[in-house]
This record gives structure tokens, C-alpha cells and sequence, in this order.
């Protein structure tokens, strides 16, 4: 893709999730083990997996269209860009033909978008009418992980701060002269690691985000030993609130676009009907 169709894509749109954009290996890897957490954790019936399975494979036929059509709309945009900046380039003004076109083919693209997105969103819908009440709190609190813990909440790490917490107190435990030596690669790795929890799609300002983790390293290292105890769940949560989906992405809708109605559910669900069908075919 060229610099012209990669402008025109991130200015428009910047969601790889709607664009369907093709992951490496190992990010398709992660979103499908991410998946498998979650479609273990939710402990979905035969009819519940069956309905998710046509809502994500429709989701996909929509993205794929929708990748179609832009990518018709972007040659066509494409041309008009190539004319503007030579307008530009020439210290000309920009012909009202030229804005025309321009203005149309960018009403056409949000037009396409607004239409593929109010559609996955009635499939969310549909999806979320099925789910019982306790799998829509579960799916609310997920924070998607490549390993889950072990404990009660199976689904991703719901509920459970434990390893932020225990981050922190490592971090109470450096020496104030080393821990100024390596604060900023420190808080860099921090910021990686947080980065592995996001959700599919999810984006983030990581300038804010290293100044978020800085300021609870410092207010972690400042308390002493008794307000340290007090204080250190609330740390913890104020340090992964940013890639929290359930507030990154406000509803549960949403919540289902990005991990139920993805492309790397699909072959996820097929193989647990599959277990269904055998199962049911023994007795």
C-alpha cells in the first residue's frame, strides 16, 4: 500500500478492526488464545456457540465487503488527492470540480462505514439478547490475557489485580539510585507489558500512558509501609484503568464487536461444536 492509500485509510478510519486488516502470525495467535479464554470462561451452551458462530461469520462477510468497496472508493480518492497537491504544489487554487469529487467520495467512504458499523451492531445485538446475565457481567469485567489465572474467574483476569499489585510492591523494593538510573526503561517495559493486555482494536496515547504509569510508580514508592497496604489495590486499578475494556470500549455491544464477533472466533467456535457433536454422538 502506498503512502497515498495509507494516508487515506488512518485519516478515515484508523480501526483495524473494521478494516479487517491481515495480523502477523503471532498477533493472530494471541487474539486466538485471548479467544479461547474467553469462550471458556463464558461456558457457552450448544445454541449460544451456534448463534455467536453465524453473527461472526456475518460480521466477516460485512468487513469484507467493506474492504471492497473502500478500496474502490480509495482509488477514486487517490486521483483527486494526486490533483490537490499538484494544485497545491503550483500554488493553485483548487478547482470547485475537484472539491466536488473530493467531498463526495469522503461522504461515500463515512457513508459505507456508518452503514457496515450499524450493521455489525445489530449482530452484537442478537448476540447479547442470547447471553445469560452472568456472562454479560463476565464479558463486561474481561481484561483479555494470554495465560489466565488460576482461581474462581476463569474468564481472562475479571476481577483479579493480584499481579499489578505484587508489580508494584517490586517496585516499593528497588533502591531509590538504581531505581532513578532505570526509571525510564521501567516504566517502558511496564508499558509494553500493559500494552499485551489491550483488546483487538482498542488505541491508546502512550505519552499519557507512561505519564499514568510514572505517577503511580512515584505515589507506590512515596507511601510508607501501612498506607502502601491501604492504598495498593486502588493503585493497581488506577494503573491498567487505561486498557480496561469495559472502560475503553462503554458497552457491552461493543464489547462483543471486538472479541465475539472477530475473525479469529470463528475457527475457534467451529472446533467446540465439533466436541458438541461427538459428545451428543456417544450417548
Amino acid at each position: 500500500m502506498d503512502f497515498w492509500h495509507c494516508w487515506f485509510f488512518l485519516f478515515f478510519f484508523g480501526s483495524p478492526f473494521l478494516l479487517g486488516e491481515d495480523p502477523n502470525q503471532t498477533q493472530k495467535l494471541r487474539q486466538e488464545i485471548i479467544g479461547l479464554n474467553l469462550i471458556n470462561g463464558l461456558e457457552l451452551s450448544q445454541d449460544q456457540m451456534e448463534i455467536i458462530l453465524q453473527s461472526a461469520e456475518k460480521s466477516k462477510r460485512l468487513r469484507e465487503e467493506f474492504q471492497k468497496s473502500i478500496r474502490m472508493l480509495g482509488d477514486d480518492m487517490e486521483t483527486e488527492l494526486e490533483k490537490i497537491k499538484t494544485y497545491l504544489e503550483g500554488n493553485q487554487s483548487i478547482p470547485p470540480s475537484t472539491a466536488q469529487r473530493f467531498h463526495r467520495i469522503s461522504n461515500e467512504i463515512k457513508r459505507t462505514k456508518k452503514e457496515t458499523e450499524k450493521k455489525i451492531g445489530r449482530l452484537a445485538r442478537v448476540v447479547r439478547e442470547n447471553l445469560e446475565q452472568h456472562q454479560l457481567f463476565q464479558l463486561q469485567e474481561f481484561i483479555p490475557c494470554i495465560i489466565p489465572p488460576e482461581g474462581e474467574f476463569r474468564i481472562g483476569q475479571t476481577g483479579d489485580n493480584n499481579r499489578f499489585v505484587r508489580n508494584l510492591e517490586r517496585i516499593r523494593e528497588i533502591p531509590n539510585r538504581i531505581y532513578e538510573m532505570r526509571k525510564a526503561e521501567i516504566i517502558y517495559r511496564t508499558l509494553q507489558g500493559l500494552k499485551l493486555h489491550m483488546p483487538s482494536g482498542a488505541e491508546i496515547q502512550e505519552d499519557e500512558l507512561e505519564e499514568r504509569i510514572q505517577n503511580v510508580f512515584q505515589k507506590a514508592r512515596r507511601f510508607n509501609d501501612i498506607d502502601f497496604e491501604i492504598h495498593k489495590e486502588r493503585l493497581a486499578e488506577e494503573l491498567i484503568s487505561p486498557i480496561k475494556p469495559s472502560q475503553a470500549e462503554n458497552n457491552i455491544a461493543k464489547m462483543i464487536e471486538i472479541f465475539l464477533l472477530c475473525p479469529e472466533i470463528i475457527p475457534i467456535l467451529q472446533e467446540k461444536l465439533k466436541s458438541f457433536v461427538v459428545l451428543s454422538g456417544t450417548w
